[in-house]
């Protein structure tokens, strides 16, 4: 299947779109959570932080953007990738990636996150919700 029309004009303008809505909307600490996780377990989840992160990376405060999630730069440049690889894709200029690439890049992104999440709660530096 392939995205065409309106679909395919929201993929392409969606980091840009993600990237006004960060700037604009600044989440802070104090702001309400949205996290289905956190909302059922009281714990932040795996993720929880990142969108802060985003926000403070944006504004070029990267020791902040560490602080609420350690794994923000490697999830900004997998998205940032993906989108790029998605236009390339697109316009014919790039094959189509392997399934065991993606599979280990989506599943390497997984454990490097449960194993952030599980280092947080040994030590205490998980956000709160």
């Amino acid at each position: 299947m392939t995205i065409t029309g309106w679909r395919y004009r929201f993929v392409v303008m969606a980091p840009f779109l993600g990237v006004a809505a960060l700037l604009l909307a600044n989440p802070t600490d104090d702001g309400p959570t949205l996290c289905p996780f956190a909302f059922s377990t009281g714990m932040a989840c795996p993720g929880c932080g990142m969108t802060r992160a985003a926000s403070q990376i944006l504004r070029g405060n990267f020791d902040m953007a560490l602080t609420y999630h350690p794994l923000v730069p490697i999830v900004v440049i997998q998205l940032l990738g993906a989108w790029v690889w998605f236009l390339l894709r697109r316009s014919g200029k790039v094959k189509p990636m392997s399934n065991r690439t993606l599979n280990i890049v989506l599943i390497g992104t997984g454990v490097a996150l449960l194993a952030v999440w599980v280092l947080r709660m040994a030590t205490g530096t998980l956000p709160s919700v």
